[in-house]
């Protein structure tokens, strides 16, 4: 593969090329936020979904410094969310759960790509909190304008990061050993391999080898 010089980035030799692929994806859709938001590593920041996204973002976060909580409606991924670094978990699909956290998040992070209570989120945040989406849901996010105008709160999304950014994921990538979860298939198993991400059970990478 050829590529233009502005965009081709060395790997740090502590980065597995194995799985580096998904860093140029993932990696840098939920490291970017953190440079553009300016998250501080005295934040207390919430994930929400436990996936291809999520899992890189736990790992992120709590190298950054963050106090940081995993929302999942899969009560079976606390153990795992928690090694990836999450210091709390909030089982999304208790009724109550989300409102016991309420006004305690300055950045929530949400990495599903499904329609959920936004006003509840919302009303998780602290004054000046920000829900900012990397995943994308379904339907527009519907929400009365007042809880926002009432705790200067906001909703933002972004893409991926600049070259300049993924140069910088890369070098913390290489410092706290940070890593995405894969699975490794060979050529000769593509179908196998498609199959599963067509059935959305991926954990958390597919990866082809050669």
């Amino acid at each position: 593969m050829r590529a233009h010089q502005g965009w081709v980035i060395p790997l740090p030799e502590s980065v597995d090329a194995a799985k580096a692929g998904s860093l140029f994806c993932g990696g840098i859709t939920v490291y970017n936020p953190m440079v553009q938001l300016d998250v501080k590593p005295t934040d207390h920041v919430g994930v929400i979904g436990i996936g291809g996204l999520g899992h890189m973002a736990l790992q992120f976060l709590n190298a950054w410094g963050c106090e940081v909580t995993a929302f999942s409606s899969s009560p079976d991924k606390e153990a795992e969310a928690r090694e990836l670094g999450a210091d709390k978990f909030v089982d999304s699909s208790a009724p109550d759960a989300i409102k016991a956290v309420e006004g305690q998040f300055d950045v929530i992070l949400c990495s599903a790509s499904a329609d959920l209570d936004w006003a509840t989120y919302i009303a998780a945040l602290r004054p000046k909190g920000r829900l900012h989406f990397v995943g994308v849901v379904p339907s527009p996010v519907a929400t009365h304008v007042f809880p926002l105008i009432e705790g200067q709160k906001s909703i933002s999304g972004s893409p991926l990061g600049s070259p300049a950014t993924i140069g910088k994921m890369l070098e913390f990538v290489s410092r706290h050993r940070v890593a995405p979860i894969t699975e490794m298939y060979p050529f000769a198993q593509v179908n196998e391999a498609m199959e599963k991400l067509r059935s959305g059970k991926p954990r958390y990478r597919l990866v082809l080898k050669h």
